[in-house]
């Protein structure tokens, strides 16, 4: 962070925040440690960020997620700062090194620390140290340098020595500030974006995550159905043994272990043999094989339903996986994340840090696009599952024109008639359904086969996932995707 920036944003710090209480801490990631200040009227969230390229130091109004267990150097905080009052923000001269000074009044006894945040880009680091002078016991740190390791060890129990001086020429320039936004403001404009780029990675790739482990879980469902089912098969057939065993009572006595008889249902007749529980008797043994092959039948229809069920769910699956692997923004995200958690995919995160808690009303990004034919139609594509949801819905009507990429999970697309469907020609059908292959995860593929009726056709089923579907009539073209134009 530039040590001009720092020291505007330190000042501006001392201005507002001299006598705030710690209320909170949190550590979103394993490189930044968020305090919620409050002094009484109001309260703000300052963001320390140890970023290699971003490091910096700023209140935030950003979201972030906040986990469910707190993380070492967090759970440290916790326990000796929160409740604690800040009594000085400093900035070393010329350095991109600040320091929160802190009270604590525990037990009628006053403790005091410092909160040391070193914006040094890969050696950046935050420090409590048990002092306000900056001469004391190092009591832990966001991370560790071994005393084998580092010309500068900080441990917990090492008396802490402060970084060597840098020359400020070593830092680059700041871009122009409006004079209206605040230091903090600028600051957290200038770094924020860069570190929700970073943020938003590890958010998408906590949720591929869910989805490879969920499509893991059922990919071993389906594999242990389909072996249930070998086996309900190979036991439904038991009723032939219980057949040819009561055909054959005369000449067999309790306390056989197995019987060979001749199957006349294959021609030539074949010798079968059937083991026997010697604990019955041979008329008890065919009612077992009965039974047994009567629980099978049964059996069979449930794994057959079960079968379907999971294939269904294997295929919805993959759908939220093409809309993991195109999803365009953190608002996409979210919603990803949200139809997981309804889903049952995954467990609902601890709220968020900030009073932003999502977007919402007229900030939500629309979860259709809209485009536009050659020939003036609007097209309807959906972001998501949610945006299938409302075109098939909410947004079509029985004139309107339904595509969809065939076999393949894809965006609904709507051709809106408006009236002027006699008017549209095949020009327009085969650009939607290019629409259609672009938003799909045949994307890649040159030629690609899309399924296109009118929206009286296509029914959601009452209880089915979003963006499911089923389609009663349907024609096909094959294109070559194409992205389309901009309504």
């Amino acid at each position: 962070m530039n040590p001009y920036l720092l020291k505007n944003v330190i000042d501006e710090l001392n201005a507002l925040f001299i006598g705030a209480i710690v209320s909170k801490v949190h550590q979103p990631d394993e490189r930044t440690i968020v305090l919620k200040l409050f002094n009484g009227a109001k309260g703000a969230y300052l963001l320390i960020s140890t970023h290699p390229q971003f490091s910096s130091l700023h209140i935030t109004e950003d979201d972030f997620e906040n986990p469910q267990t707190p993380k070492r150097f967090c759970a440290y905080l916790r326990s000796r700062i929160t409740n604690g009052r800040v009594t000085a923000f400093r900035v070393l001269t010329g350095q991109r090194i600040a320091l929160i000074e802190l009270k604590k009044r525990i037990d009628g006894t006053e403790d005091v620390f410092t909160l040391v945040a070193e914006l040094t880009g890969k050696s950046a680091n935050i420090i409590l140290v048990d002092s306000v002078d900056g001469s004391g016991v190092v009591l832990d740190s966001l991370r560790y340098f071994k005393p084998d390791e580092s010309l500068r060890p900080v441990m917990p129990g090492l008396t802490f020595t402060p970084l060597p001086m840098t020359s400020l020429s070593s830092v680059g320039e700041l871009p122009d500030k409006d004079p209206a936004i605040s230091w903090n403001g600028f600051a957290s404009a200038l770094y924020s974006g860069a570190l929700h780029i970073e943020t938003d990675g590890a958010f998408k790739r906590r949720l591929g995550r869910v989805l490879s482990d969920t499509k893991k879980r059922l990919n071993r469902k389906a594999a242990n159905l389909n072996a249930d089912k070998i086996k309900a098969v190979e036991e439904a057939g038991y009723a032939r043994f219980g057949d040819m065993l009561i055909r054959n009572l005369s000449q067999m006595k309790k306390g056989g272990k197995e019987v060979s008889l001749d199957d006349w249902t294959k021609a030539p007749p074949e010798k079968v043999k059937i083991t026997l529980d010697p604990k019955y008797s041979p008329r008890e043994n065919a009612e077992r094989y009965f039974k047994m092959a009567k629980k099978a039948k049964t059996a069979l229809e449930i794994i057959s339903s079960r079968s379907a069920e999971t294939e269904r769910e294997i295929g919805y699956v993959d759908e939220l996986t093409y809309e993991w692997e195109t999803v365009g923004s953190r608002d996409d995200l979210k919603e990803l994340e949200a139809t997981l958690i309804n889903e049952g995919y995954m467990k609902r995160a601890t709220p968020a840090l900030s009073k932003n808690r999502g977007v919402t009303g007229d900030k939500r990004a629309e979860p259709v696009r809209r485009l536009a034919s050659s020939e003036g139609f609007e097209l309807l594509c959906g972001k998501s599952g949610v945006g299938n949801d409302l075109i098939v819905r909410r947004l079509a009507v029985p004139e309107d024109i339904w595509l969809h990429a065939h076999g393949v999970p894809g965006s609904h697309v709507l051709i809106k008639t408006a009236g002027r469907a006699k008017q549209m020609t095949m020009k327009t059908i085969t650009e939607s359904a290019a629409v259609a292959a672009y938003y799909s995860q045949a994307r890649g593929a040159n030629k690609v086969e899309v399924i296109y009726t009118e929206a009286r056709n296509v029914k959601k089923p009452k209880g089915a996932r979003p963006g499911m579907v089923i389609v009663s009539e349907y024609k096909t073209l094959v294109v070559k995707p194409c992205k389309g134009a901009d309504d």
